[in-house]
């Protein structure tokens, strides 16, 4: 780094993607943060990209081992956005990175990091100010696991938070109570959707897309859409929408409403995909509204899904416990120290973990591979050049599913 850069100053990392293993020459991504009295009015939201170490790292402690790679602990301000890591010489596969470059917001779509655009809405918030006026510590908790240990597991999601990567119910920033909520400030909340991740910019997109055309052509559809979300000002990564405080999933009881509450979504020609209890929210009062993700672009939606999604409606609506009502149990389930333990053999052995673990542990309850019967299908979606088919599915579940095994 030259020294016409400016001072360094520290910064946090909030998250690390290791680079897939199919792809061996694309990046770990590092997201870092910069406070704003050290930024000076530059760019707070900053990445690294870094060589892939998905075969390095290995294991449960995978994750704290990158967050412990790096070889220094302030990077210049400065209008910078990507910044370029590489081994430090004569270091080996572990040693530590150091920062060899830096590039400005162009070189993010070098990270497959698109913006969600375009703006249609007339708010826009930054992220910055989402994360200061809610932590990402308050959505955590401490629960005790199967073997009397404290974990931490994330709170259980807000109905309106329910299937997105990460949403949370947030206190109404200035720019959204002037023009939604006048008098309400310190009162008024709003869910915030955000989504950073490499090529998830297409999924905000579609979504944002989607309440468009809800908000224009059946307003009072869905809960409103209230302001897309930036960082650093430009880059659209999320949005805000309307928080219905009192509403509930709905249930077998709620199905006419539903029907025709569905009905309307479609008449737009828009599928919600992933139907579920909690894809409507049912107001105290009984009226019915539709909620997101929307999943798929939303002119893509043929007849025949339209008619499917219809059709399956009932027995949806039917499902007990729902996955809102089985949340709490569920995050003690993904602490199991067995699982935990189980699932850290299968990376630490060929550094990844196959889709059919969780398809079969969602049908069965709990993981029943044994770390053998693993690495045969390990091999196999490795000689399939690490693309989990249709094929390779099926065969899985011929000779590990529940009935092979009796479950």
């Amino acid at each position: 780094m030259s020294s016409s850069q400016p001072a360094a100053v520290p910064f946090t990392i909030e998250n690390v993607l290791p680079g897939p293993l199919a792809f061996p020459s694309s990046p770990d991504v590092y997201r870092i943060r910069l406070q704003r009295e050290h930024a000076a009015g530059r760019p707070t939201i900053k990445y690294l990209a870094a060589p892939n170490t998905v075969r390095i790292f290995t294991g449960p402690d995978a994750h704290h081992r990158r967050l412990t790679n790096l070889a220094f602990d302030r990077v210049p301000a400065g209008d910078w956005v990507v910044g370029r890591l590489s081994a430090a010489e004569g270091g080996g596969g572990g040693t530590k990175l150091e920062l060899i470059s830096t590039a400005g917001a162009d070189a993010l779509l070098g990270l497959g990091l698109a913006s969600a655009g375009p703006v249609w809405c007339g708010t826009t918030v930054d992220e910055a100010d989402c994360a200061e006026a809610a932590p990402a510590s308050a959505r955590w908790t401490t629960v005790v696991d199967a073997a009397g240990a404290e974990v931490r597991v994330p709170k259980p999601a807000d109905l309106q938070c329910m299937d997105y990567v990460s949403a949370s119910v947030i206190p109404a920033l200035q720019a959204v109570v002037a023009r939604y909520y006048p008098g309400q400030e310190g009162e008024a909340r709003v869910v915030l959707v955000s989504d950073w991740f490499p090529g998830h910019w297409a999924g905000i997109d579609n979504e944002t897309r989607a309440y468009r055309i809800i908000q224009e052509r059946d307003p009072g559809l869905a809960p409103r859409f209230l302001a897309h979300v930036t960082e650093n000002g430009s880059r659209v990564v999320g949005f805000l929408l309307e928080h219905v405080p009192d509403a509930r999933e709905a249930g077998p009881a709620d199905l006419d409403r539903c029907r025709a509450v569905l009905g309307r979504l479609h008449a737009l020609g828009i599928a919600k995909r992933g139907l579920s209890r909690h894809s409507f929210l049912v107001k105290g009062d009984g009226e019915v509204l539709v909620r997101g993700p929307f999943n798929g672009p939303p002119e893509e939606a043929s007849e025949e899904m339209l008619r499917a999604e219809m059709e399956s409606l009932e027995r949806v609506l039917a499902k007990s416990p729902s996955e809102f009502e089985d949340q709490a149990a569920r995050m003690l389930r993904l602490a199991d120290p067995q699982r935990v333990k189980l699932l850290g053999e299968f990376q630490k052995a060929h550094g990844f973990v196959l889709p059919f673990v969780y398809w079969l542990e969602e049908r069965a309850g709990r993981i029943t591979l044994t770390l053998e019967e693993y690495s045969i299908l390990a091999k196999e979606y490795e000689d399939n050049d690490f693309a989990w088919s249709k094929e390779l599915q099926e065969r899985a579940e011929k000779r590990f599913g529940l009935s092979a095994q009796g479950i």
